[in-house]
């Protein structure tokens, strides 16, 4: 009966938002609100209402309040806004993290928030909202290290210990929880648990509830897990809060699972599905499918099994990023399974048939194999539209971590080059300007091809994000470190870096090829070779750096392996000698001009052959 009330009440809360376009209890008006905006004069006042206008969906409709941030960015930046800019990265950060899902993006924004917090030089206390979003985006990444780091900032230890006295603080428990220190979350939690008692029901908090609730079932005491999702329940309707009851529903529908309760774990997870058609819980709508999969495959009901499990396996694919590499890894494996068990349940029927009249079993082997073909082909497009799916996406990320264009400076003429030798390369080239100082030329390879190069990239570009004007070994050693406390296993990153100055130039590197240099004066070109492990080899690795002077009429070209290691049609490589002639054989032309040259001979040489190796160029001439 409790639970066809609280179904009936919280229906009766979604008509209620869905017809006010605008969160239930407020007295916002959602076409008011955006007309306000058009009539705003002040673009500081339009960006206020817009984050407003978002924070009615944050915690309900994840997408939409992205949209009405998103706006919200646009105007900041166009009008050079970076106070207003910083508030509203902290929103996009936030609703990316906790309530969409997307922790890779969450991380970005986040990155971009404390990186104008420090040009903006603001004062700790408004530090602390990037601190936030930074320590939830490194404990979701599971990279503990970052994200104890800036739990220290976000949290200082004399803000912890009056949580510790009875304050309570529960965001900062469920960090603890994400990253499974369990015993240091109920520290935290249970003082805001306890606070709630004392207050009236309708000012009590659901919220706390809902992490007491993870923190019990993490450490498998489900029977209090259960009550406390429970007490959650009517708090977050009543509040309007439906990312807390969605999360509350999941987090019973894993327990229930725990406990071998099938048909309770069915009825949660159901519930998440039917309402996260209005309302935005990416994350409990993920485990209510892999859960409800499960749970149908104990009932045997396969038909209902395989519906969530490819469920499961499209939310995963829309949620592409490097927190989600294992799960895609899962949902193949699942595909495996499901052809399996679909086989193993057909021979099972061939055997009851020909049991029962022999005459049946031609009748059942025509059945099968036509089954049997069916099943094959199905299986074969959800995989082929799984890979197809994983390298647009991959390719797409590959793609926004390039730059959009090269720097336009009046005393260097630069230009770029890159082909990927299959549809999502490993190759990675930036530049990072610092007014006054210098320009920073970044050119890399990652590990082999494909999306987990592609995770590499993403790696390298976020740490690189808000780089210091540090020397170039600094900003090399930091990374590897950044690198290999992230930890992709095998995967490697090698990486040049050159600072640009006046009238010279330092050179530090990671296990790239060489650099050349063509000097003017001379007409020759010097073959610069720096030897060294790839980021992410050894832990506090240290790089050695050079120093070159850098005239006029002088180039620069930075390269990865792909060109002068490119193979004809009898497999000689076409070798970096060859390369440094004729670097000093086009040493006069423009930048573009000397790729085009590059280009041209390297493709004349493959002889029609695709690169089997990613080619990537940058050209810097001192004018």
């Amino acid at each position: 009966m409790k639970k066809i009330v609280l179904v009936a009440y919280f229906f009766i809360a979604c008509i209620s938002i869905v017809n006010a376009q605008l969160s239930p209890g407020s007295n916002f008006n959602l076409t008011d609100s955006l007309l306000a905006v058009n009539n705003a004069q002040d673009n500081s006042k339009k960006i206020d209402i817009l984050y407003r206008v978002a924070g009615k969906f944050m915690w309900s409709q994840g997408d939409t309040a992205i949209k009405y941030l998103k706006l919200a960015e646009e105007i900041a930046i166009k009008s050079k806004n970076e106070r207003s800019l910083f508030k509203v990265y902290f929103g996009i950060s936030a609703t990316y993290n906790q309530t969409l899902g997307n922790y890779p993006l969450g991380l970005h924004f986040a990155t971009e928030q404390l990186k104008l917090g420090k040009k903006l030089n603001l004062p700790d206390n408004e530090m602390r909202n990037a601190y936030y979003n930074l320590t939830f985006s490194y404990a979701y990444l599971k990279n503990k290290d970052l994200a104890f780091k800036y739990l220290d900032l976000a949290w200082p230890v004399l803000r912890r210990n009056e949580a510790k006295s009875g304050g309570g603080e529960s965001n900062l428990a469920k960090v603890y929880n994400i990253l499974e220190n369990n015993d240091s979350a109920l520290i935290y939690n249970s003082p805001t648990v306890e606070g709630n008692k004392k207050r009236v029901y309708e000012k009590r908090w659901g919220g706390a509830y809902v992490v007491q609730g993870d923190i019990y079932r993490a450490q498998k005491i489900y029977d209090s897990a259960i009550i406390y999702y429970k007490l959650s329940i009517p708090l977050s309707i009543r509040s309007f809060l439906y990312k807390d009851y969605l999360e509350a529903s999941s987090g019973l529908t894993s327990t229930y699972a725990a406990l071998n309760e099938v048909d309770s774990a069915i009825y949660y997870g159901s519930q998440v599905v039917t309402y996260s058609k209005t309302f935005t819980f990416t994350e409990g709508l993920l485990n209510a499918y892999k859960v409800l999969y499960k749970m149908y495959k104990v009932k045997n009901k396969q038909d209902s099994s395989f519906k969530y499990l490819e469920l499961s396996q499209q939310l995963s694919e829309q949620l592409y990023n490097s927190s989600k590499i294992n799960e895609a890894q899962n949902i193949a494996l699942g595909e495996e399974t499901k052809a399996k068990e679909l086989a193993e349940q057909k021979a099972e029927q061939q055997k009851q048939l020909i049991a029962t009249l022999v005459w049946l079993l031609i009748v059942t082997i025509v059945v099968y194999v036509n089954v049997k073909r069916r099943q094959k082909n199905k299986i074969k497009k959800i995989e082929e539209d799984r890979k197809n799916n994983e390298l647009s996406a991959a390719r797409d990320l590959q793609i926004s971590m390039l730059p959009k264009k090269v720097p336009q400076r009046d005393d260097l003429d630069i230009a770029s080059f890159i082909r990927s030798s299959t549809e999502v390369g490993g190759d990675y080239y930036d530049f990072f300007e610092h007014k006054g100082t210098a320009l920073y030329s970044v050119c890399g390879d990652a590990t082999g091809h494909g999306v987990a190069s592609g995770m590499m990239v993403s790696v390298t570009k976020a740490g690189l994000n808000g780089i210091d004007a540090l020397p170039a070994n600094t900003i090399l050693h930091k990374l590897n470190n950044v690198v290999k406390n992230i930890d992709l296993g095998t995967l490697r990153m090698s990486l040049n870096i050159i600072q640009i100055k006046p009238t010279e130039f330092e050179l530090s590197s990671a296990a790239m090829p060489p650099v050349y240099h063509y000097v003017a004066a001379t007409n020759k070109v010097e073959e610069i070779l720096i030897e060294g492990l790839p980021l992410g080899g050894l832990r506090e690795e240290h790089f050695d750096i050079l120093t070159r002077s850098f005239n006029t009429g002088d180039i620069i070209v930075q390269l990865s392996d792909g060109l002068p290691e490119a193979p004809n049609l009898v497999g000689e490589m076409y070798d970096y000698e060859r390369l440094g002639q004729l670097i000093e054989i086009n040493g006069s032309k423009s930048a573009q001009g000397m790729i085009d040259s590059l280009i041209a001979s390297v493709d004349s040489w493959l002889q029609g052959k695709h690169n089997p190796d990613d080619i990537t160029l940058v050209v810097i001439k001192k004018k």
